[in-house]
């Protein structure tokens, strides 16, 4: 596992997957509702650890299963405002493509086995999410289970068919295939449309977030904040759903804009701690909270701007203080570069492997590909440096 230590291979995937997707810091995917990356990676890091695969095969597989769960999200997309949650039904697809691809390089046994994985899809609603129950944080986990057991199941002739995928997504979750992208998919990697998370919160949120850094650039900090006396967040319909003023737990304040909004502002940053538990009880944090506004932002303009935000902040004074953010850092419209990303690595990093991202930077540059994974993971625990 990441933070040391060992287990079989499918506990570890569970471990590494909580963890992945605990501080919101995980990819994802704006074409459709996905984070294609938390289903695969776990899953394959720890197949290639035990099976002795190299560093390259490895990446191989996280495309291969990165790539049919945003498929499968693409041709079969889920409604909104969204009933179910990703990480429960399309975990176990995305981490059984990649098992599947580490162990076989084959196509045809990918999708036989993505087949049975769609069978084992699970039923997570995305209300535990908003709620902020942390039960959430374990569908994931359970994804990288069950997709080992749906490999297994598929290679040893357990089969399902083409047609499960349907079966379960559309006529038991009542998801609406998309007939035009079924009759021409994409040909375009779909990991080069994915967008890497900045700030420790639900992606909706991010405009928002980045409005609310301006603001306290501007001024609206400090004292400013006592004469706050409305905070009115124009924004997209997905964001509109996160209105709760009072979350009861850091996941909760992670999916609520009032939150983070008010989160942002009182604490003038945006680190990953600005969203963690002690700030659900700050008393400037609450007061901002009760102080905002959700509204439509109005006629959404095309992607990647189609999840903007508008924030305004009214004084006591009647003065108003307005910031605007059409797209959020991190998608490729506004892409992370490659310091960033290492950086976000160190950070998330520097307890649990503090050479993590040293490490990570020498594999970007090359050199480390046929090496197996489970010597350079062995390396940069020990010591930060690959052999």
């Amino acid at each position: 596992m990441l933070a040391g230590g060992s287990a079989p291979r499918e506990r570890a995937a569970a471990a590494n997957a909580v963890a992945a997707g605990w501080d919101e810091l995980d990819e994802g995917f704006r074409p459709a509702t996905c984070h294609g990356g938390l289903y695969a990676v776990p899953a394959a890091i720890a197949e290639a650890e035990a099976t002795g695969a190299s560093t390259d095969a490895l990446l191989r597989a996280v495309v291969v299963g990165y790539e049919v769960a945003t498929q499968v999200a693409r041709a079969v997309p889920a409604p909104r405002p969204l009933r179910l949650h990703p990480h429960a039904t399309l975990s176990p697809i995305g981490a059984a493509a990649a098992v599947t691809w580490l162990r076989t390089s084959s196509p045809s046994a990918v999708l036989a086995a993505a087949d049975v994985a769609a069978s084992m899809s699970m039923v997570g609603p995305f209300r535990h999410a908003t709620d902020g129950l942390q039960a959430r944080n374990a569908w994931a986990a359970g994804g990288a289970v069950l997709g080992f057991l749906a490999a297994d199941a598929a290679a040893s002739g357990l089969g399902a068919d083409a047609t499960t995928l349907l079966d379960v997504l559309r006529d038991a979750y009542g998801q609406v295939p998309d007939e035009a992208f079924l009759a021409d998919p994409a040909q375009e990697w779909a990991v080069l449309e994915g967008y890497h998370k900045r700030y420790a919160a639900c992606q909706y949120t991010h405009a928002a977030l980045e409005c609310a850094l301006a603001l306290g650039a501007d001024g609206i900090t400090g004292d400013a904040l006592a004469r706050v006396e409305a905070v009115t967040v124009a924004t997209h319909p997905l964001a509109l759903a996160l209105d709760d003023t009072a979350p009861r737990t850091a996941l909760g304040g992670k999916f609520s804009v009032p939150h983070v909004v008010a989160a942002t502002l009182a604490a003038g940053r945006a680190d990953a701690d600005v969203y963690a538990a002690p700030g659900l009880t700050d008393p400037t944090v609450a007061r901002l909270r009760e102080r905002v506004v959700l509204a439509p932002y109005g006629d959404l303009p095309p992607a990647p701007h189609d999840r903007p935000a508008r924030v305004t902040v009214r004084l006591a004074d009647g003065t108003e203080h307005t910031r605007e953010v059409l797209s959020a850092v991190g998608g490729p419209d506004r892409p992370l570069g490659p310091d960033e990303v290492l950086a976000k690595a160190a950070d998330l990093t520097r307890t649990s492997a503090p050479g993590f991202a040293s490490v990570a930077a020498r594999l970007v540059d090359g050199g480390h590909g046929q090496a197996p994974w489970a010597d350079v993971l062995t390396a940069f625990l020990a010591d930060g440096s690959p052999r």
